[in-house]
């Protein structure tokens, strides 16, 4: 996991490229979000093979019947 100083750098770098601006009111929640997701990412990442995927696709027919 990255330091807070790490995290919030890369934020900064993702909002600049994004173009987007947090305001100064709502940026540490915004970078608590943001460290939270990072730690959501690391758990799921490489956790299920492709096998584990469901072996069928749903499909819905148009309302039309078609």
């Amino acid at each position: 996991m990255p330091s807070p100083n790490d995290l919030t750098h890369e934020f900064d770098i993702l909002m600049q490229r994004a173009g987007i601006r947090v305001p100064d009111a709502r940026r540490a929640a915004v970078l608590a979000s943001y460290a939270d997701l990072h730690d959501q990412i690391a758990l799921l990442h490489n956790r299920y093979a492709y096998t584990d995927e469901p072996s069928n696709v749903f499909r819905l027919s148009p309302p039309d019947g078609r």
